[in-house]
């Protein structure tokens, strides 16, 4: 995809993006139960951070996959999950090994977009 190229998948980012910052807010005010902690934080931001790395680039691999032939095109996808997943687990590990990441808050916003997608599929139609 070349820089002049508009993506498909453009539209759907544009909404999941917005609305996985604010789940990821609301998710990190109720930690404020049990105190602040700058470590939360940081997890939180860097787990909305990786959220929107990841789609991007899953977005990319999707629409050059669909070009392809269907083993390449699965070879594709099935490498963009596995580099997606072993940056998720060095983020957690180091968030863990170093203490100055709460692992849960990377996680987390990992989940927004299948709820959110999940959302705007039973809101359909609904909200025009």
């Amino acid at each position: 995809m070349t820089n002049n190229e508009t993506s498909a998948l453009r539209p759907l980012l544009n909404k999941i993006y917005p609305a996985g910052g604010v789940l990821t807010a609301v998710c990190w005010l109720f930690t404020l139960i049990w105190g602040f902690e700058l470590k939360t934080l940081l997890g939180f931001l860097v787990g909305y951070g990786y959220m929107c790395l990841c789609y991007e680039y899953l977005a990319r691999v999707c629409e050059r996959a669909v070009r392809l032939d269907k083993k390449r095109g699965g070879r594709a996808v099935t490498a963009c999950y596995m580099i997606r997943f072993a940056g998720l687990f060095a983020l957690c590990a180091a968030g863990m090994l170093t203490g100055y990441l709460n692992f849960a808050g990377i996680l987390l916003p990992q989940f927004f977009p299948k709820i959110i997608l999940t959302v705007m599929q039973f809101t359909k139609g609904r909200t025009k």
